[in-house]
């Protein structure tokens, strides 16, 4: 049997919060990725998202785990279906 549209996508998603696991992005960006600071505020509060800040410097800047950022992304309201032509296998 074929992959599906949906097994291509669900496996490389899966890839990429592997890869993301490791990775970390400032308040803003991940403020972007969900959508509003309150959001973020929210996500973290209950634990949802990952943060760190660096040892060191007083001025040193709160670090985001991209993959729980990646997990709570909210969804684009222009998306509504699949478009196949953005997966490729392999």
């Amino acid at each position: 049997m074929p992959p599906t549209v949906e097994s291509i996508l669900a496996l490389k998603y899966r890839s990429l919060l592997i890869i993301a696991e490791t990775m970390y992005v400032s308040q803003k960006k991940a403020v972007k990725f969900v959508r509003g600071e309150k959001r973020l505020q929210r996500l973290v509060d209950e634990g949802r998202i990952r943060y760190d800040k660096p040892f060191g410097a007083t001025n040193t800047m709160w670090r985001y785990n991209l993959a729980d950022i990646l997990k709570n992304v909210k969804t684009d309201f222009r998306l509504n279906e699949l478009d196949p032509g953005l997966v490729v296998s392999g």
